[in-house]
């Protein structure tokens, strides 16, 4: 869940953690969100990328995706720890916003991939 530096401990890609999210400068309250990575890989304590995925698929129109500073957040879990239905409606999420490319979201996508299909076998009884 988490890696630790010399400085400090940086959130790895796929942290489940609850933050404010800010539309147009305004505090809208508290929502879970997803850690995508760090904002500046050269410098840890700027903050994080973050997609609010209790809001939709990864976008800037509806305001999805964000940034937060380490001390804004709380950390809650992985994507490991989500229901499979959850993990499904994420990788498809992420699926059909094509966002392979971009650093961070490769990494999650691919822990929610192994995930649900850990889950899916455990159910299967395989």
């Amino acid at each position: 869940m988490t890696v630790a530096t010399a400085t400090q401990t940086v959130l790895e890609p796929g942290t489940v953690v609850r933050t404010p999210r800010y539309d147009e400068g305004k505090n809208t309250g508290l929502r879970k969100a997803i850690v995508l990575g760090l904002w500046n890989e050269n410098a840890p304590k700027e903050g994080y990328k973050v997609w609010f995925y209790t809001l939709g698929a990864p976008s800037f129109a509806p305001r999805t995706l964000g940034m937060v500073f380490a001390g804004e957040l709380t950390a809650l879990g992985t994507v490991e720890e989500m229901s499979e239905r959850t993990l499904l409606r994420l990788y498809l999420q992420l699926r059909d916003y094509n966002l392979r490319s971009l650093a961070g979201y490769g990494a999650v996508e691919h822990r929610i991939q192994k995930a649900g299909l850990r889950l899916r076998e455990l159910r299967r009884g395989q």
